[in-house]
């Protein structure tokens, strides 16, 4: 990967924003600038490890990392790595780097895991609060490089591989918990490091009485002939995340239920037909499937779960990343950027129904990345 693009097109941003330095702990943003992982994603207070990326304008970026995270040394491509000896505190080796890289009371940003000794130096260096270094990296990460293209392919690949083992497991009786559990079985089965984020496999009864949200159906209580089950999950694996959703209808599906569910797989691939680099922009998105659906009869039902119009986010080491699809979001699509699309459908009482693809935009056109069989519903 050109790391050495990331770190150019950092210092790009704090020159042009006027910042000194950025300092990065454990985080996305750390992983996207040095390779390592660090187990950024166990939770977002300081544990484990104590690293640090420093990046300023002009200079080299500087590595700091302690002896429970030595061994990771060699794994980096950055050069300039300084390892805290034994017993050596953090917060005064900061002072050393920061010392050469900026002048007493610049601004300094920092953002991820970052304890607190190393903040007071960081503070200490600024000589006032520090700035957010979150979403300088943003523009930069959307792109995604070749390899990085090819390990969310393989990650989304490992999530249909799940689906299909995953649709066998249901059967009356079992529980959300149960198909939850199961869907994080199978993923570790087939390869995944971790889960990007819990799993959800909802039930909604049909023919039960309106709610106000469709998480209704008890968590204790089994499947049932004439529930509809909607997916979401997804896995990391190589550092990189999946976000994907599918559903199926337990037992002989109404006609209705049917029609919409395939109205909400063809909304998908024809807006995915529009997508291409340069256009269309971010905020368009969602209007293209209301009027697929509005077309076919079920632009109600759409609204009804998504009311703000969001139709989905950018992933890659991060399995949610801006940009959204949101409506202010006027930023046209650009080639390799990656997208999870995730329209759904909520009939109170009827169904709640979730399709979410992984899309690799291209020059001209889109390509799915995740290829479940979009036939597949009816149990």
């Amino acid at each position: 990967m050109d790391f050495e693009r990331r770190i150019a097109g950092l210092q790009e941003q704090l020159a042009a924003g006027g910042l000194a330095t950025a300092a990065y702990g454990p985080s996305a943003d750390f992983q996207y600038l040095t390779g390592l992982a660090m187990g950024w994603r166990a939770g977002p207070e300081p544990q484990g490890p104590n690293a640090l990326v420093l990046v300023a304008p002009h200079v080299p970026p500087v590595l700091l990392l302690d002896q429970a995270a030595a061994e990771c040394a060699p794994e980096t491509w950055i050069e300039n790595v300084r390892v805290l000896g034994e017993g050596e505190a953090i917060g005064p080796a900061v002072r050393v780097v920061l010392a050469d890289l900026v002048a007493k009371g610049t601004r300094v940003a920092a953002a991820g895991r970052i304890g607190a000794a190393a903040a007071a130096a960081l503070r200490e260096a600024a000589g006032e609060d520090l700035e957010d270094a979150a979403g300088l990296l943003d523009d930069l990460r959307r792109i995604k490089d070749p390899e990085e293209v090819e390990w969310l392919r393989r990650v989304a690949r490992l999530t249909d591989e799940v689906y299909a083992a995953v649709i066998p497991f249901l059967r009356e009786g079992v529980t959300q918990g149960d198909v939850e559990a199961e869907i994080q079985l199978q993923g570790k089965r087939l390869g995944a490091e971790a889960v990007s984020f819990p799993p959800a496999a909802v039930f909604t009864k049909s023919g039960t009485a309106p709610a106000a949200e469709p998480f209704v159906y008890p968590r204790d209580k089994g499947l049932v002939p004439g529930t509809s089950i909607a997916f979401d999950f997804g896995f990391v694996r190589e550092g990189y995340c999946s976000d994907s959703g599918r559903s199926v209808y337990f037992g002989p599906a109404p006609d209705h239920i049917r029609d919409a569910y395939a109205a909400l797989q063809q909304s998908v691939v024809d807006v995915v037909a529009t997508m291409r680099d340069g256009g269309p922009r971010m905020c368009d998105l969602f209007p293209a499937v209301e009027r697929s659906l509005d077309a076919a009869g079920f632009g109600q039902y759409l609204r009804a779960r998504l009311p703000g119009g969001v139709l989905g986010h950018n992933i890659g080491i991060d399995v949610h990343e801006d940009p959204w699809a949101r409506p202010e979001s006027d930023q046209p699509l650009r080639a390799n950027m990656v997208m999870a699309l995730e329209p759904k459908l909520w009939h109170s009482g009827e169904y709640y129904l979730r399709v979410e693809d992984m899309v690799l935009v291209g020059e001209d056109g889109a390509e799915f990345l995740t290829r479940f069989d979009r036939t597949v519903f009816q149990l």
